[in-house]
């Protein structure tokens, strides 16, 4: 019988995250798109090189070598982001003469057009105990709204453990798992992922009595399936931030909703949540969005979980604040302008990005000299 645990906010996904390390024997396998050398960042690193482990690895996405703080380093010299920038390559480089593994995913070399086929995974598999959700490894992810599912079973940890090895060699492909009647998991590759989420559109759009989401950046073709259950009579509601970093979204999703049934709440504060239910009785959560990128081109896992308490838990927690603290959109946030060229403008980007193709999946995080130097320190 699987055990879940919803650990809401980062402080509470660290402190429990950071005990399993400390207790872990087998196995200390770390995967996320952005893994600052922040406070935040730091701290995770710390742990995982103190971790008595015996197979400690680090997946990280080159988004981390490219963007630091919603801010692309190309753009942005300022001497604080540098300085961050240095300490980023400065911890991997510790973790690596440590004995820690670390390697890349997608890199993006010198093709711009690979920036946008990311890597999005964020996971933990400690020994038999798994963590997935949304929350990534920096000072700036950590402030915001967000969860972690942490799943104390050994099959899914080994089935995760295997996804993650196929990253892990540069040799990813799509994967379902199916652990009894109450977990599904899925594993997206960047490729194969229109096929894949089918099932999920099939769930939102058949939904019959409600669907709730909460996310800042859904789009189609997810939301498109919220709208057909909202036409077939389901109340479906997605809960937003107002003050969003992607405020193109909440123009795209306010456009989308005047007419087609859908409710949209926003919310006072950036949550970075990703996360439905299904007529009450199916929770959806992991690293998707629900937006185009996700369904065209980035690495994901999602999970959907049949448990009554975690629900409960997941109800009580997540969605009855937001209820109780959204509200609904005012006519300063919305304009049929700004909708239509939001809607526009993202359909634009979904055709590039369908055309673009994934280069190599992986390689080393290396910087000879200053590992050189951190051997020689030691």
């Amino acid at each position: 019988m699987s055990r879940f645990q919803l650990l809401v906010g980062s402080e509470a996904f660290w402190a429990a995250a950071k005990a399993d390390l400390t207790a872990a024997k087998r196995r200390a396998l770390i995967q996320a798109m952005t893994f600052e050398g922040d406070g935040a960042g730091l701290a995770v690193a710390a742990a995982l090189q103190a971790s008595p482990a015996a197979d400690r690895r680090v997946l990280v996405d080159d988004y981390t070598r490219h963007v630091l703080n919603d801010t692309v380093l190309a753009f942005g010299r300022h001497p604080a982001l540098q300085a961050e920038s240095d300490a980023t390559w400065s911890m991997f480089n510790t973790l690596l003469a440590s004995g820690v593994g670390v390697r890349v995913t997608n890199p993006i070399g010198g093709n711009p057009l690979l920036y946008p086929l990311r890597n999005h995974k964020k996971l933990l598999v400690i020994d038999d105990v798994t963590w997935l959700g949304g929350i990534n490894f920096s000072d700036h992810n950590f402030a915001w709204h967000d969860l972690m599912l942490r799943i104390d079973d050994p099959a899914i940890a080994d089935w995760l453990a295997t996804e993650f090895d196929k990253d892990w060699t540069g040799l990813p492909s799509s994967g379902a798992g199916w652990f009894g009647d109450d977990v599904d998991l899925r594993s997206f590759d960047g490729v194969s992922n229109s096929a894949g989420f089918q099932s999920l559109l099939n769930s939102f759009a058949s939904a019959r009595t409600s669907l709730d989401v909460v996310s800042a950046y859904p789009t189609f073709p997810f939301v498109d399936a919220m709208a057909v259950a909202a036409r077939n009579g389901a109340d479906v509601t997605v809960y937003t931030p107002r003050p969003n970093n992607k405020p193109i979204i909440r123009d795209y999703l306010l456009g989308v909703a005047s007419g087609s049934g859908l409710k949209v709440r926003l919310l006072p504060t950036m949550t970075h949540v990703k996360a439905a239910l299904i007529d009450g009785k199916e929770l959806v959560l992991g690293s998707s969005n629900f937006d185009f990128v996700s369904y065209r081109s980035n690495s994901e896992y999602v999970v959907t979980v049949r448990d009554t308490a975690l629900i409960e838990d997941f109800a009580g927690r997540i969605l009855r604040p937001a209820r109780e603290g959204s509200t609904e959109p005012s006519i300063h946030d919305y304009s049929a302008l700004r909708g239509l060229r939001a809607r526009g403008a993202l359909r634009v980007a979904d055709a590039v990005i369908s055309r673009l193709r994934h280069g190599p999946r992986v390689m080393e995080w290396h910087d000879p000299a200053k590992i050189t130097q951190l051997l020689t320190r030691r």
